[in-house]
């Protein structure tokens, strides 16, 4: 016998199974969809529930709270104070976090290990402001997230250390974010370095140069990932690579002025060859953004190259309708289409 989505979210809304077993059950699924004989009414995805949401809205309430709230009022508590509520926070997360992995609630445990890793970046300025290593300058913790300083990388070091060590104990992807965040920051913090201006703040355009790189490189990761792992270890960095190419190549075109008409063309096609690479990677934020650009692009021409124009509309729908009429034909030949398409990219 057979069973289908609708089967098992039936069974968890009549509380024959919870939430935790209803991703078990997709997780096994899952591994054992490419097999030959395993039926196609098997091969689900994993359904954002309530219980889900309310696991994610408090861990994201307590890493905003770490990441932004208490480094704001460190001085009620001087910097050594500060440290030893860092490590208690931590020990608490990774404790409750690890009591509730073992108790299989891989979901809430793997969230408070992450709250756990939020917390690294804030002990390690307390730490370093204690102990008298970290510039007057910097001597105010929100700057860490709107100021490029070569005297954060210690933070950033230290929580990527930390957010891998406990990713290659306990596979949880969401890890990924934190990891991901401190590397984008890194990526900029180190080109003072690399310059040899230590006491410069980097100009904008080794901003966009440093944010660049570190897109590809997450995006060349994440493919990897989505080779190797079967665990979806891939998603954050789809979502911060594609975000943050998405943005630098906006920065860089809006540096050559915006009143250039192919400044705006090019950034259009950029944005379709972001839709196309959804569909080759499976990954929805890539369709989002370049959807996003598209839809800019037109909304330029409809009000500012072409709008007391009557035939703008019927070239617009004509383009439409073309779409349209090529989408029903990749219906009919995508599979030979996206074959084609990945081993002319992936080689595979």
């Amino acid at each position: 016998m057979n069973f289908s989505e609708k089967d098992l979210l039936l069974a968890q809304q009549k509380g024959i199974i919870n939430a935790e077993t209803f991703e078990e059950l997709i997780k096994l699924f899952n591994e054992n969809k490419n097999q030959e004989n395993f039926p196609e009414t098997t091969k689900l995805k994993k359904k954002f529930t309530l219980e889900n949401f309310l696991y994610y809205f408090g861990a994201m309430l307590i890493i905003c709270t770490m990441g932004w709230y208490l480094g704001n009022i460190w001085d009620s508590f001087g910097h050594g104070g500060l440290l030893v509520i860092c490590i208690l926070y931590f020990l608490l997360f990774t404790v409750i976090g690890n009591f509730l992995w073992r108790k299989n609630k891989t979901t809430p445990g793997g969230l408070l290990y992450t709250c756990a890793v939020s917390v690294v970046p804030l002990a390690v300025w307390a730490f370093q402001s204690l102990v008298g290593i970290m510039p007057k300058s910097m001597d105010d913790y929100k700057d860490f997230h709107t100021f490029i300083r070569a005297g954060w990388i210690f933070m950033e070091l230290a929580t990527i250390a930390v957010g891998i060590l406990f990713l290659k104990y306990r596979k949880f992807p969401f890890l990924t974010l934190p990891i991901c965040y401190a590397t984008w920051y890194l990526a900029m913090d180190i080109v003072p370095i690399c310059l040899g201006q230590l006491h410069n703040a980097p100009t904008w355009g080794m901003r966009n140069f440093a944010t660049f790189v570190f897109a590809l490189i997450l995006l060349g990761t994440a493919i990897k990932f989505d080779k190797n792992f079967k665990e979806d270890f891939s998603g954050w960095l789809y979502i911060f690579g594609s975000t943050m190419l998405w943005g630098v190549i906006l920065s860089i075109m809006g540096q050559f002025r915006w009143d250039n008409e192919p400044v705006y063309f090019l950034f259009a096609l950029f944005c379709i060859a972001y839709m196309v690479t959804s569909i080759l990677v499976q990954r929805k934020v890539f369709m989002v953004w370049g959807a996003i650009g598209v839809i800019g692009y037109l909304g330029h021409l409809a009000y500012d190259i072409f709008e007391d124009s009557p035939i703008f509309p019927l070239v617009i729908v004509a383009i439409g309708l073309a779409i349209i009429f090529s989408g029903i034909y990749y219906t009919k030949n995508c599979d030979k289409i996206e074959k084609t398409l990945r081993k002319i990219i992936f080689g595979k």
